[in-house]
């Protein structure tokens, strides 16, 4: 299962990146290089890894295997509006502004993307695991 361990360091380096965010947040004063560092490095790989994972949700609706594969791919498009909202604020160059988003949209993003990890970790892979033939196996592995 060389994708489920692939998909699972990803999840890692995503939290990493949070980890960073969350310390943005937390500061006092708004490290803007960092900021938009960690930004986009979150906003390229997650879109990546969604795009990842949104295959292999087919191939798991297709199969019929009962898991919410329409709530894991709505939660993906929950994250574009905050993703917005942090842009935005971050071109508005309005430290108020982009500290008020940090504190909601920006901690809004830190606990969407952790409880949408911790529930693929927890449930999604090992529903794959179970559930996936070998054929089914090979064809994950083309996709990641």
């Amino acid at each position: 299962m060389d994708f489920i361990k692939k998909l699972k360091q990803e999840h890692e380096q995503v939290e990493r990146e949070l980890i960073e965010l969350e310390t943005i947040i937390n500061s006092e004063e708004i490290n803007y290089p960092n900021l938009i560092h960690v930004y986009k490095k979150l906003h390229d790989f997650w879109n990546e890894h969604e795009r990842k994972e949104e295959k292999i949700f087919l191939i798991l609706k297709h199969e019929k295997i009962i898991i919410p594969v329409e709530k894991m791919i709505f939660e993906h498009g929950e994250l574009k509006p905050l993703k917005e909202a942090l842009i935005n604020a971050m071109n508005s160059g309005s430290e108020e502004k982009i500290k008020e988003t940090l504190e909601g949209s920006g901690r809004v993003i830190l606990g969407k993307i952790r409880t949408h990890i911790n529930f693929e970790d927890e449930i999604l892979y090992r529903i794959t695991l179970e559930n996936f033939t070998q054929e089914e196996i090979e064809e994950a592995e083309k996709l990641i």
